[in-house]
């Protein structure tokens, strides 16, 4: 639902900078690493196309990679707005803002993984599990078998009351579960 909502954020602000026709990237991953929708969209770009975006950090995860962009843009005569800010590229005052506006989405980033491992890190001090599930201990294994044979209860209803998925009571069940944490 987030994803949905901030594309039609992002849709709603080409509109309202008058774009006419748009070429939707939306990226599955966080593309932070590989964005092929978007590197489709800009070998496709020629000169005198405006690149619209509705931030800076839509063009790129640090601001080497924006910058770059950038550069690479405008040497192919392509201008970059950047509807949130009115940063047009095409002039002097736009790319030194835009430089400062990558350098800023740099800063935010880098900033927020700070954040994100000091509370991973925080988490785990106070003993905290992260990430997958548990599977069933040995103990937990043999009331999931008991249960099916003896209280005719579903593989579905095992796994929501040990809060695993189907196939994992399904694997204690049947005897061919992996080991316990």
């Amino acid at each position: 639902m987030h994803a949905v909502l901030h594309l039609a954020l992002q849709l709603d602000a080409l509109e309202a900078a008058g774009v006419t026709s748009a070429y939707v990237v939306e990226e599955k991953e966080s593309g932070a690493r590989q964005r092929p929708g978007f590197d489709s969209l800009l070998k496709r770009l020629q000169p005198g196309d405006s690149l619209v975006a509705w931030k800076v950090d839509r063009l790129g995860r640090d601001a080497l990679a924006a910058l770059t962009i950038a550069r690479d843009l405008d040497a192919r005569g392509v201008r970059i707005v950047i509807t949130t800010l009115g940063v047009d590229s095409s002039t002097p005052a736009g790319r030194m803002v835009f430089g400062v506006l990558a350098q800023l989405a740099e800063f935010e980033r880098a900033t927020l993984i700070e954040r994100t491992n000091a509370g991973l890190a925080a988490a785990r001090k106070r003993g905290a599990h992260l990430g997958r599930r548990f599977r069933l201990t040995p103990h937990q294994q043999r009331e999931a078998r008991r249960m099916r044979l003896d209280e005719d209860k579903t593989y579905a209803q095992i796994a929501a009351l040990f809060r695993v998925s189907r196939s994992v009571a399904w694997r204690a069940v049947n005897g061919t579960a992996r080991g316990g944490a």
